[in-house]
């Protein structure tokens, strides 16, 4: 009787090692692609912020090109913007 208990026992031990044995490949395999996600996800944000930098680089060169453009058609008006501006900040740093 004992016998048979212990290979019942036996019988049943292989078969949670076997599974144990599975499920650690499972995490494994679910461990790496996790982390390729994860690299995939990365290196895309990084794609998207170098575009949106580009992007923003090109928007600044264009905004500097049309306000040198209007600046030189209208040089009366542009001094007389500056100088305003210019007066309104110095009259917020004097109040301080």
């Amino acid at each position: 009787m004992t016998n048979s208990k212990d290979t019942v026992f036996q019988k049943h031990g292989n078969e949670f090692k076997s599974s144990a044995s599975a499920i650690g490949h499972d995490v494994q395999d679910l461990g790496r692609a996790t982390k390729h996600l994860a690299e995939d996800a990365v290196n895309l944000l990084k794609n998207n912020a170098s575009d949106y930098y580009q992007q923003g680089v090109k928007k600044a060169q264009n905004m500097e090109k049309t306000l040198e453009s209007r600046i030189k058609e209208n040089p009366m008006q542009a001094m007389l913007i500056a100088a305003g501006v210019g007066f309104i900040i110095g009259a917020f740093i004097a109040r301080r």
